[in-house]
């Protein structure tokens, strides 16, 4: 259970907190997400949204949301998706990776 300081906000976990991936919404085309990760469990991942799309937050400012893992998109669900390495289309656009690459490569 992820942790809630007085001040309202939640510690990130330590191991690649950062997740970046593509999330199919409800009537829509897949959107690309990152997240801050607060807490990985096994059907859902919970964190600080600071990208949805081309909006980009201030990690104080993210608001906490909780996102199936069986609804992030994989390469072959959307013809649109990038995929530059040509992955198999069975797997996930779920990345995960540390602080200093998300600093590096933005979000």
């Amino acid at each position: 259970m992820a942790r809630k300081h007085r001040d309202g906000s939640y510690d990130i976990v330590r191991n690649k907190p950062a997740a970046k991936f593509y999330y199919q919404g409800k009537h829509s085309h897949p959107v690309r997400r990152t997240v801050l990760v607060i807490e990985d469990l096994p059907e859902a991942l919970v964190g600080y949204e600071i990208r949805e799309g081309n909006t980009t937050r201030n990690a104080r400012k993210a608001p906490v949301k909780t996102y199936r893992k069986d609804r992030i998109a994989r390469y072959g669900d959307y013809s649109r998706l990038p995929n530059p390495q040509k992955k198999r289309s069975t797997q996930s656009t779920l990345r995960r990776t540390g602080l200093f690459s998300l600093l590096k490569e933005g979000v």
